[in-house]
């Protein structure tokens, strides 16, 4: 929390093409009396000595809460083979760190209507699948981030955190924003107990 009693909530987003969506998306957070931290906004310490992937990284392990928002474009920021947005949102799923995840509609139906080209029956991937970005879907990779955070390759009843909210427009964002978050002890006593498992 900040010296003012604020929570810090890290915003996992893509950028480029939804710099207003990220714009208006921690505004609200302010507006709630949160602290969005974001490197877009410009609300997220740099270390000059580390990378942009710890950097980022590194503000997902010292917020109180993550918000992460899957779109469908993968986003710029490749290195090792996913995304620095994929890597936060498995860093806060990994580290029990308290998180709510939205995930666009386009992504959801992508992988219903993929997967059956993508894994054999076995359910593991087929060597031959072949994915040609569209310019409404970029990368492949969007359907293993929204798998991570699902928890696809966990037994259903071992699954907890595995809730992420499907969107359409931005409006459904605000509103989810406005259900999840409105309540700030709520909030704050999810944290508490989460710091205990």
């Amino acid at each position: 929390m900040t010296a003012d009693g604020k929570i810090e909530i890290m915003i996992a987003s893509t950028v480029y093409g939804f710099e207003d969506q990220l714009k208006w998306t921690c505004a609200l957070f302010e507006e709630l009396e949160y602290r969005p931290v974001n490197s877009h906004y410009k609300t997220m310490p740099v270390n000059p000595a580390k990378s942009n992937k710890e950097n980022c990284l590194d503000a997902v392990r010292n917020a109180d809460c993550v918000f992460g928002i899957i779109r469908p474009f993968y986003g710029s920021g490749k290195i090792g083979g996913t995304s620095i947005t994929h890597e936060e949102m498995k860093l806060a799923i990994e580290i029990k760190k308290p998180h709510w995840f939205v995930v666009h509609r386009d992504v959801r139906v992508a992988r219903e209507l993929l997967k059956q080209f993508m894994y054999n029956k076995a359910g593991g991937p087929k060597k031959d699948f072949k994915f040609k970005p569209l310019k409404i879907f970029d990368d492949i990779r969007l359907i293993d981030l929204y798998n991570d955070t699902i928890q696809n390759g966990v037994p259903p009843e071992q699954r907890i955190g595995h809730w992420t909210d499907e969107y359409l427009e931005f409006d459904d964002i605000k509103k989810i924003i406005k259900t999840q978050f409105s309540d700030k002890l709520r909030v704050m006593d999810i944290i508490d107990k989460m710091k205990q498992l």
